[in-house]
């Protein structure tokens, strides 16, 4: 055999086993694009949830889109969605640049700053709910003590506690 052919069939053999060939790279690019628009579509309908359902946070009085409030309980895995969408298209992406972490870092840090940020933002949802607990205590308090003053004068000038007749 020639040098040729060896050469030609070492490089055919090479590609074979390579998971990254020319078809398999552009699979993964396409299947990366689709993740990129599903997190798009996903980022959407979450703000639609939030338009509906934490209207409060931007100062509304009342809600800006009407929804159901049966489907919040829906609205509330988007998030997780996106988060699981974002950590797969970096697995792609990871996979695109040849599993360098520093092309991934240099390329696509804003993917990876969003992936990061959801799990860290997310709880401050709950921190909605627990102002809001802590507000209607705080008001309780402030109407009990209240209610203790004017008790406190009335009975201080007990014109209201003497009974006619």
């Amino acid at each position: 055999m020639s040098n040729k052919r060896v050469t030609f069939y070492s490089s055919y053999i090479i590609e074979q086993m390579n998971p990254i060939s020319s078809t398999a790279s552009h699979l993964i690019a396409l299947c990366s694009k689709i993740a990129d628009i599903v997190v798009l579509g996903l980022l959407v309908i979450f703000f639609v949830g939030f338009l509906a359902f934490d209207y409060e946070l931007l100062r509304f009085h009342d809600p800006v889109i009407t929804i159901p409030y049966e489907s919040e309980r829906y609205f509330e895995v988007i998030p997780w969605l996106i988060f699981g969408v974002l950590v797969f298209d970096l697995y792609l992406k990871y996979i695109i640049v040849g599993r360098n972490l520093k092309l991934l870092f240099k390329h696509h840090w804003l993917d990876i700053s969003m992936a990061a940020l959801i799990p860290i933002l997310l709880p401050l949802k709950f921190l909605k709910v627990t102002l809001k607990i802590f507000k209607t205590v705080k008001g309780t308090k402030f109407g009990y003590k209240i209610f203790q003053k004017i008790k406190k004068v009335f009975t201080h000038f007990s014109f209201f506690g003497k009974k006619i007749g």
